[in-house]
């Protein structure tokens, strides 16, 4: 039973029963399918159509999946009274091969009977796809007169050789099991630049160009091209005609210049295998490299470098270039580089000295020769030392400049920073913070501002004493009795309620206690000179007060003080 599957869709062509009639519309069917595994099934109607001349009818049925299927059907007519048949065989439908084969390659080079190998390689496809067998197909798209070659191939195969000309090719493979076939997979195979089967002769007439080519074997028909590159692919022109082996013959065709062709002859032999007969690049025009010559020269040497030649893009085409010099009435020298190259270095050359010098392409088929037409010379020797300290003055003045401006300000800032030292802020002073002890004493009274702020200690008499060696002189004179320690270390009392200067009110002046007084001192400046001559003394002892420190303002009260006690 033929049947092929799609996007989940079943086709199944199946003949009519033998007891519908043609005029009869077709029976109806339905299918019952299950994955494989399942053991339950899903059944669906299917759409019928109907067959002509005889034909078997199309039958669509959809499974909703691209798995593999285990497949039943039955039938019935469209008669209200008919019943449903029993059910069919199994039918057991593959998986759907949804993508194409992944397909590997190795090519060889062209070798010299025109023939190349191609190695092809794929993946072997998955159990539940089926049997699967893989079509082959290739061809030459610029020869039309070349049969497209194919070959089928089993489930078993992962790969194929193929054996294949100069020309480009284009190779298709398919997979294909019971429910269709797979995508195609394409492989282009480029056409073969690089060989050694040249032309006999090749010979340019204006825009023609004439080629001809021997025929190695005996043949049937053969494929001549004029590719241009780069550029699209043109049709080779084909001639289905019988020639002989060694024989000889002449190609011929128009050309566009200035561009580069590649020229190629195709044969079918005996064998029917299509080789390359000839195979060669020409380069039709003229071109020039003056547009694009640069000289550099020194004192004994000169670079030269040019654009490269179009004739470079060309395989084949260039063979190399030919470089030419020489100084005003010496000998031309010469010299050769690669095609590859696009520099060349004249060495050896004479201090202040004019030279010509040229450059010429050498084609794959020669000819031409070397023409030193470009003029330069070699500056003297020391010019290029004073080129060079004069450059290097001016280097070091556009260098120093700047370098001395940063030196500067660099230097006026630390300066003025050293110099000009920044003051303190307030917020940042110590003199402004109070101590934990005087933050403690918030409660007590503040001074007023003409009190002092020193604490007063215990007062202490202040006694005065002759020296040693006055003492002698004044021994006839009676001494100043010594206070007994308790009498010092009693507490003073007010002499009198006389007024005192301002800055003294807090201070007491003393006078020693004359003898008989009661121990109460006397206000009176008379008394105090008497009771002075009661204790034996010339002058009126100096007033005892406490220590203080004295300010400028209080000098004034001090020498009052001095004039009271000064009998």
């Amino acid at each position: 039973m033929p049947f092929a599957k799609a996007n989940g869709r079943l086709q199944l062509w199946l003949p009519r029963p033998q007891c519908h009639h043609g005029e009869r519309p077709p029976p109806r069917r339905e299918v019952r399918f299950r994955r494989v595994g399942d053991r339950s099934w899903t059944q669906v109607m299917c759409e019928t159509g109907k067959g002509e001349d005889g034909e078997d009818d199309p039958v669509s049925c959809e499974l909703g999946g691209t798995a593999a299927f285990e497949v039943q059907l039955r039938h019935r007519t469209q008669h209200w009274s008919s019943h449903w048949s029993d059910w069919s065989t199994s039918i057991f439908v593959p998986e759907e091969i949804l993508e194409s084969p992944a397909l590997s390659f190795r090519l060889g080079h062209l070798g010299r009977n025109g023939q190349r190998l191609l190695q092809l390689g794929w993946q072997r496809a998955r159990a539940a796809q089926g049997n699967v067998t893989y079509t082959l197909r290739a061809h030459m798209p610029e020869c039309s007169c070349a049969e497209e070659d194919e070959v089928v191939l089993g489930p078993e195969e992962t790969e194929y050789n193929l054996t294949l000309c100069g020309a480009a090719y284009e190779i298709v493979l398919t997979a294909a099991n019971a429910a269709g076939s797979s995508p195609a997979r394409r492989l282009c195979v480029p056409a073969e630049q690089h060989t050694e089967l040249s032309f006999r002769n090749i010979s340019s007439v204006g825009s023609s160009v004439m080629a001809l080519w021997e025929a190695p074997t005996r043949g049937f028909a053969f494929c001549s091209e004029r590719q241009r590159l780069p550029g699209a692919p043109q049709p080779g022109h084909c001639v289905q005609e019988e020639f002989l082996a060694r024989s000889s013959h002449w190609q011929t065709g128009p050309l566009e210049a200035p561009a580069c062709y590649r020229l190629a002859v195709h044969g079918r032999g005996a064998e029917e295998d299509w080789a390359t007969f000839a195979l060669q690049h020409r380069f039709v025009g003229n071109t020039s490299l003056a547009a694009s010559v640069r000289i550099n020269a020194s004192a004994d040497a000169a670079v030269l470098s040019w654009e490269p030649s179009p004739r470079a893009a060309c395989p084949g085409a260039l063979v190399g270039y030919r470089v030419c010099h020489a100084a005003e009435g010496d000998n031309v020298t010469y010299g050769e580089v690669d095609a590859s190259v696009s520099q060349y270095a004249l060495r050896d050359l004479k201090p202040g000295t004019a030279y010509r010098v040229g450059i010429h392409e050498v084609a794959a088929g020669g000819g031409g020769t070397c023409s030193a037409r470009w003029h330069f010379q070699t500056p003297a020797l020391g010019v290029g030392t004073a080129v060079w300290s004069s450059n290097l003055k001016y280097l070091g003045i556009s260098l120093g400049l700047p370098a001395a401006a940063l030196i500067y300000q660099l230097s006026k800032k630390r300066l003025h920073g050293m110099l000009f030292p920044p003051l303190p802020k307030p917020t940042g002073s110590e003199a402004l913070r109070f101590s934990a002890s005087e933050m403690s004493q918030q409660d007590k009274p503040w001074k007023s501002f003409v009190e002092p702020s020193e604490q007063l200690s215990p007062g202490e008499l202040l006694v005065m004493e002759l020296s040693p060696e006055k003492e002698a002189a004044t021994s006839a004179r009676p001494h100043t009795p010594e206070l007994s320690p308790k009498e010092l270390t009693e507490p003073l009392q007010p002499h009198c309620n006389m007024e005192l200067p301002f800055a003294y009110r807090q201070q007491e002046v003393l006078y020693p206690e004359p003898v008989g007084s009661g121990g109460v001192p006397t206000c009176d400046p008379t008394a105090a000179e008497e009771d002075a001559g009661k204790w034996g003394l010339s002058q009126v002892l100096a007033p005892v007060v406490l220590l203080k420190h004295i300010t400028p303002q209080d000098q004034e009260g001090v020498g009052l003080l001095q004039e009271k006690a000064v009998p």
